[in-house]
């Protein structure tokens, strides 16, 4: 099941992207976006269906070019139990 989610990088410089996941697990997501900021060692708050309390930390472990501009993002959680998977 796809879940819109909010990522923020912990650099300020890096703007915040709302995207989609197409997989979640206890121990993180694979999103989907057109942002091409991401890159591996990324750190990064993730918000689910835009609810503060939801965030957690993570930190981008793959990136891969998808076909019309858009990339896939493979986010690792540290706090697997704060992220509600439905």
């Amino acid at each position: 099941m796809s879940q819109a989610v909010r990522i923020r990088p912990l650099d300020p410089a890096l703007p915040r992207d709302s995207c989609t996941t197409f997989d979640v697990s206890q121990y993180g997501m694979y999103l989907f976006t057109t942002a091409s900021h991401y890159f591996p060692g990324m750190n990064v708050y993730v918000t689910s269906d835009f609810q503060p309390d939801n965030a957690m930390a993570g930190v981008v472990v793959r990136v891969d070019e998808l076909e019309n501009k858009s990339w896939g993002v493979a986010i690792q959680t540290y706090s697997p139990t704060a992220f509600n998977i439905q």
